[in-house]
Formats: C-alpha cells, sequence, structure tokens
C-alpha cells in the first residue's frame, strides 16, 4: 500500500529545479516502497508529476518521489538533519 503523497518545502523544490537544469551528475540517496534505502550517483534529468505527487527522474530512468528522498548531494531533504549521515561515508 503506497502513503500518500506529502509535498517537499519550497527550498528543498528550488534546489531540485537548479540541479535538474543543470543535469548535475550527483549522489542521489532515497528510500523504495519497501523502505530499502539507496545510492545512486547519477544525472538528475528533470521534475515530473504524475498521479498527485512529484517526482525527480533520474538518468537510470528511475522516477524517485520526492517525499522519498533522503539527501542529493550534500543537501538532506526535509526530515533529515546531518545527524542522520554521521555514519554514512
Amino acid at each position: 500500500m503506497t502513503q500518500a503523497y506529502k509535498p517537499v518545502e519550497n527550498s528543498f523544490y528550488e534546489l531540485l529545479q537548479d540541479l535538474t537544469s543543470k543535469k548535475a551528475y550527483i549522489r542521489v540517496q532515497y528510500y523504495t516502497d519497501l523502505h530499502e534505502l539507496i545510492n545512486v550517483t547519477t544525472v538528475t534529468k528533470e521534475l515530473i508529476e504524475k498521479e498527485g505527487a512529484e517526482y525527480l527522474l533520474l538518468a537510470t530512468g528511475k522516477e524517485v518521489r520526492l517525499d522519498r528522498l533522503v539527501r542529493v548531494g550534500d543537501n538532506p531533504a526535509p526530515g533529515y538533519d546531518e545527524a542522520y549521515f554521521k555514519c554514512d561515508i
């Protein structure tokens, strides 16, 4: 069962817009539907909307729902802070 989409903060959305406009090659961390933490370094292609939710389209073809993002580059997504990444290498 899919959880309802929660829009992200405007400042984070603007950061994503900036990265996609630059076609940035960047590290993206996100949770899957099964709550698996995925780390991928890829190009951010565009932001899309479908079925009432917004997604970040990656060059891998993966569409990541914005409220499932954990970190993009060195920028934590809303709801996460630097303490969450203390053990991240």
